[in-house]
């Protein structure tokens, strides 16, 4: 079982979306998916019934949430074998389990030519535009300054390198494609037109 690291988890909204039953019954409070691949959920119940459901999206079978009647279609949900990184708790006093599914290119990114990773849009924008300038910044081979986030967003959003996923209850994340040149090409022309500055400082 992972720990996983960065989530940030209090500032998540969840909202109940419906019921997974593979061993017994438990809730859903946010899923999101990238086409028709699960990138997020999180699940609660008894822990035979959310360990039964992670189970069969483990081996890369589908499962589905049921949403309450007549509150729409159901979600269905598929993963590759070994994309998703899991974590689980016990909510003392209530006897249930918590457990998390977030997909291994949001825990564990690969800054190579062409990849991908995910970012939670959170009520802290500041925080989600730092998150993603990290990740350029770890991507190119160009300085990056902080000043230039807002800029990496805005035009990033339109060359098609950040896009919404598909998500249920509350929760936002956005796919941000790792396109070393794409970025790079993206942070020239921002440079050439003025839009951003090299930053140098005093001493």
């Amino acid at each position: 079982m992972t720990t996983i690291k960065n989530l940030p988890k209090s500032m998540i909204e969840q909202s109940c979306i419906g019921q997974v039953s593979v061993v017994g019954e438990c809730f859903a409070f946010g899923c999101a998916l990238d086409g028709n691949q699960l990138i997020y959920l999180d699940i609660a119940g008894p822990a035979t019934s959310v360990e039964a459901v992670w189970a069969k999206i483990a081996q890369g079978k589908e499962t589905a949430i049921i949403p309450p009647e007549r509150e729409g279609n159901k979600i269905l949900l598929r993963a590759h074998e070994g994309t998703l990184k899991r974590l689980q708790r016990k909510i003392e006093g209530l006897g249930i389990h918590q457990l998390v599914l977030v997909h291994q290119d949001m825990v564990e990114p690969t800054y190579a030519e062409l990849t991908t990773t995910y970012v939670f849009l959170t009520a802290d924008k500041d925080q989600t535009t730092a998150k993603l300038g990290a990740h350029i910044n770890a991507l190119v081979n160009i300085a990056v300054f902080t000043n230039w986030y807002p800029y990496l967003v805005q035009q990033g959003r339109l060359a098609g390198l950040l896009s919404p996923l598909t998500c249920y209850g509350g929760v936002k994340l956005w796919r941000i494609t790792l396109d070393q040149s794409a970025w790079e090409r993206l942070i020239c022309r921002g440079l050439r037109h003025g839009d951003i500055r090299f930053t140098v400082s005093s001493t």
